[in-house]
């Protein structure tokens, strides 16, 4: 063998040699495909809990890490694994997103679309800017082709992506799933934001107890507005993503799957029989999503009379919050919309409230005055000194100052002697006549 041959050879018996080495440390560059991905099986993976009679068939093998079979209507847990283990929820999170927003908003509300709705990350509807869509429409893209840009659209017509989250979180809390992290509506991945297999059951039972959410879960195609042309708005159908539906599972009811590159495939899916009703919640699927609940669901319907409960769904800790779902108007461009739950609060902080106790006069406080308080008294002191004023000049037209001033004014009125104030003569002084004088003056 030629010295160029046996260095190739050596090469390729060195590869050889390392590949293995590279893979078991993680340096493979694609995902492994569905096949290879570890089982419920596998030594390595958690094993489910189950208590059945006899009789039951064996439960199949399935490809998923964390999982829960559970009876929607009494919350009976029959068999799950790893049901505790907080895992990423991908898409599976928009049926809290619809819990939130549903309620609170009426289908017919109208949102204007911003320019972030068409730039949002990962899978997406495709809204324009300044177009009008009606929260149906967002539901209807969020929970059927799994649009995440419909889903930051819900929020933002519920007030803004931030309050929603926290209300988001608060529905969680209420329906008892206390294990669930909230930091997106739609699902993405984001630091610290997890859930379980049993929240995420807990939270898909909540959806199909919901009539409205319910009828969006099992739509197979709806038609949704696109843009806008000379000739109009265009429409267009849009799929639901649950290939149950499309399969024609027996008695499927719907279901909300997702996929991230960190929580990998997920799902939620329901069916019922013979007036049964069974819900599967699935994190980190392994195989195929859909087919993978459809072998679960199979299971738990043949098995249900011969499964003892292992656990229990909680309850919600309230009933659920009535809204007012009168549409508003929209808001100027660029404006964000009112969330319903701030306007309340708001408007209760501003409404008058009952005085603790009686009124009472209350003496001031020792201390300066208020500067109200010197302006009134300022006020007061201007008022009356006017009417002083005013007092004074009218004394000086028409009235008198002693009734002696009155009477003399009359009798010279009487006399006519003209005005009041013209000087009076004295009288003259007058010789008394008498018997002498009249003599004195014949001589």
């Amino acid at each position: 063998m030629s010295a160029p041959s046996r260095a190739i050879a050596a090469l390729t018996l060195a590869t050889a040699m390392l590949m293995p080495a590279q893979v078991a440390m993680g340096l493979a560059t694609e995902d492994p495909a569905p096949a290879q991905t570890s089982t419920a099986a596998d030594a390595a993976s958690p094993s489910p809990v189950i208590q059945a009679a006899d009789g039951a068939t064996r439960l199949p093998g399935i490809a998923t890490q964390s999982w829960v079979l559970a009876d929607m209507d009494t919350g009976d847990v029959l068999a799950m694994q790893d049901a505790d283990q907080p895992m990423r929820p991908a898409s599976t999170l928009k049926l809290l997103t619809a819990l939130t927003v549903a309620p609170r908003l009426a289908p017919e509300q109208p949102y204007r679309a911003v320019k972030a709705d068409e730039t949002a990350e990962g899978n997406r509807v495709v809204l324009y800017e300044g177009l009008q869509y009606t929260v149906a429409d967002l539901l209807h893209a969020a929970l059927l082709p799994s649009a995440n840009d419909a889903a930051a659209a819900l929020a933002r017509a519920n007030g803004g992506i931030g309050i929603t989250i926290k209300q988001m979180q608060a529905e969680a809390a209420r329906l008892g799933a206390t294990s669930t992290t909230v930091k997106n509506p739609s699902g993405l991945d984001a630091d610290g934001q997890y859930t379980t297999a049993m929240d995420l059951a807990t939270i898909g039972r909540a959806a199909f107890a919901n009539p409205e959410i319910a009828s969006y879960l099992k739509l197979r195609t709806v038609e949704f507005p696109g843009k806008k042309t000379a000739s109009g708005r265009v429409i267009y159908p849009i799929y639901n993503h649950n290939r149950m539906l499309s399969d024609q599972f027996d008695g499927v009811l719907g279901g909300k799957s997702g996929y991230t590159s960190l929580a990998r495939r997920t799902m939620v899916a329901a069916a019922e029989r013979d007036g049964r009703r069974l819900i599967v919640s699935m994190l980190n699927i392994g195989g195929n999503t859909y087919t993978t609940p459809e072998v679960l669901l199979d299971w738990g319907f043949a098995n249900a009379d011969k499964l003892a409960p292992v656990a229990q769904l909680p309850e919600p800790t309230a009933p659920t919050p009535q809204f007012d779902r009168a549409i508003m108007e929209l808001p100027a461009a660029g404006k964000t919309p009112v969330n319903r739950d701030e306007a309340a609060a708001a408007a209760a902080a501003d409404a008058p409230t009952a005085a603790s106790r009686p009124w009472s006069p209350r003496l001031p406080s020792p201390g300066l005055p208020s500067p109200l308080t010197v302006l009134t008294l300022m006020a007061g002191v201007l008022v009356l000194l006017r009417a002083r004023v005013y007092w004074i000049a009218h004394r000086n037209r028409t009235a008198w100052t002693t009734l002696d001033q009155w009477a003399s004014t009359q009798a010279r009125s009487s006399r006519r002697q003209g005005p009041s104030d013209r000087r009076v003569r004295p009288e003259r002084a007058t010789t008394r006549t008498t018997d002498d004088t009249l003599i004195g003056v014949s001589k």
